[in-house]
């Protein structure tokens, strides 16, 4: 009996690892990696602390005007903005590997 009762906690074990594996499996297949910098139009500096927005995240450029997340395969577009330069929305490419180089606009 005992033996019977060890068997079956060990399958009920199994099988949960085995669910949770496949849970963060999907979860990685819904997600990618996008990347990008932000510069100025005109002179082509590169602007350091421009929010950018995706879905319900909010990333910020580094002192090189670049950024990087992992985002959701269903968001498809990027708010880029910063104080005294227009607002520009960018299109981000499905389910593949993204890097975007941002040209903002003053106002």
């Amino acid at each position: 009996m005992k033996r019977a009762v060890l068997i079956f906690c060990l399958i009920i074990i199994g099988i949960t690892a085995f669910a949770e594996n496949a849970d963060n499996n999907k979860e990685k297949a819904s997600t990618k990696l996008i990347s990008g910098k932000v510069i100025d139009k005109i002179s082509g500096e590169e602007i350091a602390g421009a929010v950018v927005k995706i879905g319900d995240k909010i990333i910020y450029t580094d002192l090189n005007g670049k950024f990087s997340a992992i985002i959701k395969s269903s968001e498809t577009e990027a708010i880029i903005s910063f104080v005294s330069y227009n607002e520009m929305k960018v299109n981000i490419e499905p389910f593949s590997y993204s890097e975007i180089v941002v040209q903002l606009e003053s106002k």
